[in-house]
Protein backbone atom coordinates (compact mmCIF):
# COMPACT_ATOMS: atom_id res chain seq x y z
CA UNK A 1 0.00 0.00 0.00
CA UNK A 2 1.30 3.76 -0.30
CA UNK A 3 -0.64 6.73 0.82
CA UNK A 4 0.29 10.26 -1.01
CA UNK A 5 -1.65 13.55 -0.04
CA UNK A 6 -1.56 16.50 -1.89
CA UNK A 7 -3.46 19.16 -0.75
CA UNK A 8 -7.18 18.36 0.93
CA UNK A 9 -6.52 15.10 -1.10
CA UNK A 10 -5.60 11.72 0.78
CA UNK A 11 -4.71 8.94 -1.90
CA UNK A 12 -4.07 5.34 -1.49
CA UNK A 13 -2.79 2.73 -3.92
CA UNK A 14 -4.65 -0.23 -2.77
CA UNK A 15 -7.39 -2.58 -2.99
CA UNK A 16 -10.81 -0.78 -1.84
CA UNK A 17 -12.01 -3.47 0.57
CA UNK A 18 -8.52 -3.84 2.43
CA UNK A 19 -8.69 0.49 2.74
CA UNK A 20 -12.64 1.20 3.38
CA UNK A 21 -12.96 -0.92 6.90
CA UNK A 22 -9.86 1.72 8.20
CA UNK A 23 -11.74 4.59 7.13
CA UNK A 24 -14.13 6.98 9.52
CA UNK A 25 -17.04 8.26 8.32
CA UNK A 26 -17.36 10.45 4.95
CA UNK A 27 -19.80 13.00 4.02
CA UNK A 28 -20.31 11.30 0.33
CA UNK A 29 -19.11 9.15 -1.55
CA UNK A 30 -18.97 9.88 -5.69
CA UNK A 31 -16.93 7.22 -7.88
CA UNK A 32 -17.30 5.23 -11.31
CA UNK A 33 -16.84 1.24 -10.17
CA UNK A 34 -16.62 -1.00 -13.16
CA UNK A 35 -19.48 -2.48 -14.69
CA UNK A 36 -20.24 -5.96 -15.23
CA UNK A 37 -19.19 -8.61 -18.00
CA UNK A 38 -21.78 -7.80 -20.64
CA UNK A 39 -20.87 -3.87 -20.65
CA UNK A 40 -16.96 -4.62 -20.11
CA UNK A 41 -17.21 -6.88 -23.04
CA UNK A 42 -19.13 -4.47 -25.24
CA UNK A 43 -17.04 -1.73 -24.44
CA UNK A 44 -13.76 -3.70 -25.33
CA UNK A 45 -14.93 -4.46 -28.62
CA UNK A 46 -15.75 -0.83 -29.35
CA UNK A 47 -12.20 0.63 -27.69
CA UNK A 48 -10.24 -1.73 -29.71
CA UNK A 49 -11.40 0.19 -32.62
CA UNK A 50 -9.60 3.14 -30.78
CA UNK A 51 -6.77 1.12 -29.52
CA UNK A 52 -7.85 1.69 -25.42
CA UNK A 53 -9.15 -1.80 -24.62
CA UNK A 54 -10.59 -1.70 -20.51
CA UNK A 55 -7.60 -3.87 -18.55
CA UNK A 56 -9.35 -3.94 -15.47
CA UNK A 57 -11.56 -6.55 -14.12
CA UNK A 58 -15.18 -6.88 -14.47
CA UNK A 59 -17.27 -6.13 -10.65
CA UNK A 60 -20.06 -9.18 -10.57
CA UNK A 61 -23.68 -8.46 -9.10
CA UNK A 62 -22.62 -9.55 -5.47
CA UNK A 63 -19.23 -7.56 -5.28
CA UNK A 64 -21.21 -4.91 -6.59
CA UNK A 65 -24.10 -5.14 -4.04
CA UNK A 66 -20.81 -5.82 -0.98
CA UNK A 67 -19.02 -2.87 -2.17
CA UNK A 68 -22.28 -0.82 -2.25
CA UNK A 69 -22.99 -1.90 0.86
CA UNK A 70 -20.23 -1.08 2.47
CA UNK A 71 -20.31 2.38 1.17
CA UNK A 72 -23.69 3.50 2.23
CA UNK A 73 -22.56 2.25 5.87
CA UNK A 74 -19.56 4.59 5.58
CA UNK A 75 -21.26 8.02 3.94
CA UNK A 76 -23.69 10.17 6.38
CA UNK A 77 -25.21 10.94 2.95
CA UNK A 78 -25.25 10.43 -0.36
CA UNK A 79 -23.56 7.47 -2.51
CA UNK A 80 -23.45 8.69 -5.84
CA UNK A 81 -22.20 6.02 -8.28
CA UNK A 82 -22.34 5.86 -12.25
CA UNK A 83 -23.52 1.89 -12.51
CA UNK A 84 -24.11 -0.98 -14.18
CA UNK A 85 -27.72 -0.77 -15.28
CA UNK A 86 -28.37 -4.53 -15.51
CA UNK A 87 -27.68 -4.32 -11.60
CA UNK A 88 -29.79 -1.33 -10.21
CA UNK A 89 -33.18 -3.42 -9.81
CA UNK A 90 -31.77 -6.58 -7.72
CA UNK A 91 -29.64 -3.89 -5.77
CA UNK A 92 -32.80 -2.11 -4.96
CA UNK A 93 -34.54 -5.09 -3.46
CA UNK A 94 -31.81 -4.97 -0.61
CA UNK A 95 -30.09 -1.44 -0.34
CA UNK A 96 -31.69 1.90 -0.04
CA UNK A 97 -31.69 2.99 -4.00
CA UNK A 98 -33.17 6.00 -3.91
CA UNK A 99 -33.52 7.28 -7.43
CA UNK A 100 -31.85 5.52 -10.85
CA UNK A 101 -30.74 8.61 -12.54
CA UNK A 102 -28.91 8.62 -15.95
CA UNK A 103 -26.06 10.23 -17.99
CA UNK A 104 -27.22 11.37 -21.46
CA UNK A 105 -24.29 11.21 -23.71
CA UNK A 106 -25.00 13.07 -26.95
CA UNK A 107 -21.80 12.17 -28.92
CA UNK A 108 -21.90 8.70 -27.73
CA UNK A 109 -20.31 5.78 -30.09
CA UNK A 110 -22.95 4.37 -33.00
CA UNK A 111 -24.19 1.04 -33.36
CA UNK A 112 -21.46 0.23 -35.57
CA UNK A 113 -23.81 -2.49 -36.86
CA UNK A 114 -26.25 -0.67 -37.85
CA UNK A 115 -28.61 -3.08 -37.09
CA UNK A 116 -30.14 -1.80 -34.00
CA UNK A 117 -29.99 2.08 -32.09
CA UNK A 118 -27.03 2.61 -30.34
CA UNK A 119 -26.72 2.86 -26.52
CA UNK A 120 -26.77 6.79 -25.89
CA UNK A 121 -26.95 6.35 -21.51
CA UNK A 122 -25.11 5.67 -18.79
CA UNK A 123 -26.98 4.70 -15.70
CA UNK A 124 -26.46 6.40 -12.28
CA UNK A 125 -27.21 4.91 -8.71
CA UNK A 126 -28.36 7.16 -5.86
CA UNK A 127 -28.38 5.83 -2.84
CA UNK A 128 -28.88 7.53 1.18
CA UNK A 129 -28.97 5.72 4.32
CA UNK A 130 -32.05 6.06 6.39
CA UNK A 131 -33.46 9.22 7.61
CA UNK A 132 -33.78 12.70 5.99
CA UNK A 133 -32.59 13.87 2.92
CA UNK A 134 -31.07 17.04 1.35
CA UNK A 135 -29.19 17.97 -1.99
CA UNK A 136 -28.52 21.47 -3.66
CA UNK A 137 -30.81 20.81 -6.80
CA UNK A 138 -34.13 21.25 -5.71
CA UNK A 139 -36.87 20.52 -7.76
CA UNK A 140 -34.60 19.41 -10.50
CA UNK A 141 -34.28 15.74 -12.57
CA UNK A 142 -31.92 13.46 -12.07
CA UNK A 143 -30.68 13.36 -15.66
CA UNK A 144 -27.83 14.96 -16.63
CA UNK A 145 -26.88 15.61 -20.33
CA UNK A 146 -22.80 16.25 -20.82
CA UNK A 147 -20.93 14.98 -23.54
CA UNK A 148 -17.79 12.40 -23.45
CA UNK A 149 -14.65 13.32 -22.87
CA UNK A 150 -10.98 11.74 -23.99
CA UNK A 151 -8.99 10.67 -21.35
CA UNK A 152 -5.88 9.11 -19.32
CA UNK A 153 -8.31 6.34 -18.29
CA UNK A 154 -10.75 4.14 -20.83
CA UNK A 155 -13.58 4.96 -18.65
CA UNK A 156 -12.47 8.11 -17.59
CA UNK A 157 -15.79 10.19 -16.83
CA UNK A 158 -16.13 14.20 -17.63
CA UNK A 159 -14.90 16.50 -15.31
CA UNK A 160 -17.94 18.55 -15.63
CA UNK A 161 -20.46 15.11 -15.14
CA UNK A 162 -18.25 14.91 -11.84
CA UNK A 163 -18.44 18.42 -10.81
CA UNK A 164 -22.10 18.50 -10.77
CA UNK A 165 -22.15 15.22 -8.70
CA UNK A 166 -19.58 16.81 -5.83
CA UNK A 167 -21.69 20.03 -6.07
CA UNK A 168 -25.24 18.82 -6.14
CA UNK A 169 -24.45 15.88 -3.55
CA UNK A 170 -22.35 17.87 -1.00
CA UNK A 171 -21.08 21.29 0.81
CA UNK A 172 -18.47 23.04 0.83
CA UNK A 173 -15.38 21.13 3.12
CA UNK A 174 -17.36 18.00 3.16
CA UNK A 175 -15.07 14.68 2.67
CA UNK A 176 -15.48 12.93 -0.51
CA UNK A 177 -14.91 9.45 -1.26
CA UNK A 178 -13.86 7.36 -4.37
CA UNK A 179 -12.90 3.83 -3.69
CA UNK A 180 -12.40 3.76 -7.44
CA UNK A 181 -10.41 6.48 -7.72
CA UNK A 182 -9.09 5.56 -11.75
CA UNK A 183 -7.49 8.30 -13.38
CA UNK A 184 -9.01 10.83 -10.62
CA UNK A 185 -11.20 12.80 -11.77
CA UNK A 186 -13.64 12.90 -8.67
CA UNK A 187 -10.08 14.22 -6.81
CA UNK A 188 -10.06 17.03 -9.44
CA UNK A 189 -13.59 18.10 -8.89
CA UNK A 190 -13.27 18.42 -4.69
CA UNK A 191 -10.01 20.60 -5.53
CA UNK A 192 -11.85 23.01 -7.81
CA UNK A 193 -14.93 22.92 -5.54
CA UNK A 194 -13.38 23.17 -1.88
CA UNK A 195 -14.09 19.50 -0.36
CA UNK A 196 -11.56 17.04 0.82
CA UNK A 197 -10.94 14.20 -1.00
CA UNK A 198 -9.86 10.94 -0.47
CA UNK A 199 -9.23 8.50 -3.03
CA UNK A 200 -8.53 4.60 -3.63
CA UNK A 201 -6.92 3.26 -6.80
CA UNK A 202 -5.83 -0.53 -7.18
CA UNK A 203 -3.98 0.01 -10.50
CA UNK A 204 -0.20 1.40 -10.17
CA UNK A 205 -0.36 3.38 -13.06
CA UNK A 206 -3.72 4.78 -12.86
CA UNK A 207 -3.12 5.65 -9.61
CA UNK A 208 0.16 7.85 -10.92
CA UNK A 209 -1.96 9.26 -13.62
CA UNK A 210 -4.31 10.28 -10.94
CA UNK A 211 -1.72 11.81 -8.77
CA UNK A 212 -0.35 13.66 -11.60
CA UNK A 213 -4.04 15.50 -12.37
CA UNK A 214 -4.96 15.95 -8.65
CA UNK A 215 -1.25 17.73 -7.86
CA UNK A 216 -1.18 19.62 -11.34
CA UNK A 217 -5.11 21.03 -10.12
CA UNK A 218 -3.58 22.01 -6.91
CA UNK A 219 -0.69 23.98 -8.31
CA UNK A 220 -3.41 25.57 -10.42
CA UNK A 221 -5.22 26.83 -7.71
CA UNK A 222 -2.00 28.06 -5.81
CA UNK A 223 -1.02 29.77 -9.26
CA UNK A 224 -4.45 31.99 -9.05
Amino acid sequence: MTTTTIGNATLYLADCKLILPTLGKVDAVVTDPPYGTVTHEGSRSHNSLNESPIDFAFLDLEGCREIFTALIQKADRWVIATCEWRYLSELEKTLPLVRFGIWVKPNGAPQFTGDRPATGWEAIAIFHREGKKHWNGGGNRAVWNCPIEQGEHPTQKPIKLIMDFVSLFSDSDDTILDPFMGSGTTGVACARLGRKFIGIEIEEKYFNIACERIKREYDQLKMF
